[in-house]
């Protein structure tokens, strides 16, 4: 009889067909999306960490927020996703069936069932029950029910020794004594506080922290919220989840002689206007009631003569003002120096018509973070601005 398999191979490796190729596979958005999503996993493999939004590794970090932005490319991407990157499936995991070789003769089969670890007590005159679990059996299973466990808020028994650091903290932001940076898994260590879903929260423990085989922290957590909750979620899971909106919470009381710098003023340095910051003294309801408006403008005269007209125009809403702060600009132009300002609080510009016309620089945001704005410009440094924490965000 013949054997088609033998045969069929035989002629494959014929000299005849070694110049025939498959054609090559075009190139599809979804295997670029594959490959993008290889290189990303290369890279945290690699780096022990997901890619961070800074100019070396921005092509990666866009690219990964665009995948966790879509579940159907999560969903493409999870049979490639070997180090846990993307979110979690919702979907039962079901074992794997096991695969016997077609080519396995039958006494071989019967050997590797009499070597299996379950008869190993029997084997050796051992009082193991039908009903016992052996130990290896035990620790796989007790290490499946650890893998599947989600850390779940529960009340915190004892809140009141977090509760008057949570208020500090808050404090601390109003003041500039802490400020908000975009979350790096750097600053996630044991005593910090990071801010998830607008919520605060500290890591008060983390136990038997481990490495993972591809370099990565992981532990059970003791995590306390200000609202009174706590959990014990993975280390992982928190870096994941706040990779993608959360913050972490830096304190940055000591002004480095490097920072300091930026305020002392040299030889060659050439003023070039006067940023102010201006509150409406209007008693119409529907201006009076707005709390933190102010406006934000720049002038290459003096203040008092920008404003002296105020009642008469719109872009001053045909009232009187106050100055409340100002803030001279050295070695920039001042246009530029507002329309930055302008850009950062874009998402709470007022919007009113005044005499037909839509005031550009009045803005819905509190004094402190003007301030702090201003301030981190001159320190040339990056920033957002978040409007429902009302927090400036450093990027950098």
């Amino acid at each position: 009889m013949i054997n088609w398999e033998e045969e069929l191979e035989r002629i494959f490796d014929d000299p005849l067909f070694a110049d025939i190729k498959a054609p090559k596979k075009p190139v599809t958005s979804s295997d670029r999306l594959i490959a993008g999503f290889q290189e990303i996993a290369d890279f945290c493999e690699e780096n022990g960490r997901l890619p961070e939004d800074n100019p070396t590794e921005a092509r990666l970090f866009h690219m990964l927020q665009g995948i966790l932005a879509s579940e159907k490319k999560i969903n493409r991407c999870r049979p490639f996703d070997k180090l846990g990157i993307l979110p979690q499936s919702h979907q039962i995991a079901e074992e794997p069936q096991t695969a016997y070789q077609s080519k396995s003769k039958y006494k071989e089969q019967l050997e590797a069932v009499f070597n299996d670890p379950l008869f190993a007590d029997i084997q050796d005159g051992g009082e193991l029950s039908i009903f016992d679990v052996p130990d290896y059996m035990r620790q796989r299973l007790e290490a499946r029910k650890e893998a599947g466990y989600i850390g779940k808020r529960v009340p915190c028994e004892d809140f009141d020794r977090y509760e008057a650091a949570f208020k500090e903290i808050h404090q601390g932001l109003k003041s500039g004594k802490y400020r908000l940076v975009k979350f790096s898994a750097k600053y996630l260590q044991v005593g910090c506080y990071f801010i998830e879903d607008g919520v605060i929260g500290y890591l008060a423990a983390l136990d038997n922290p481990i490495i993972d085989r591809f370099g990565m922290k992981d532990g059970r957590t003791r995590v306390i919220y200000e609202n009174g909750t706590e959990s014990d979620i993975k280390y992982k899971t928190i870096t994941k989840n706040l990779s993608v909106t959360g913050y972490s919470v830096v304190d940055c009381s000591d002004m480095t002689a490097e920072e300091y710098k930026n305020f002392v003023l040299g030889d060659k340095d050439v003023e070039s206007g006067t940023i102010y910051v201006l509150r409406s003294k209007s008693t119409r309801p529907e201006i009076a009631a707005i709390k933190n408006l102010y406006k934000i403008g720049f002038t290459v005269t003096s203040v008092d003569s920008r404003i002296a007209n105020a009642k008469n125009e719109p872009t001053y809403l045909c009232d009187a003002v106050e100055v409340v702060a100002t803030w001279k600009v050295y070695n920039v132009k001042s246009s530029t120096f507002e329309a930055l300002i302008h850009k950062l609080f874009a998402a709470v510009q007022l919007q009113v018509m005044v005499d037909g016309q839509h005031p550009q620089e009045w803005f819905v945001v509190p004094l402190n973070v003007i301030e702090e704005a201003v301030t981190a410009i001159i320190q040339k440094k990056t920033i957002e601005y978040n409007p429902k924490l009302q927090q400036i965000v450093y990027l950098s």
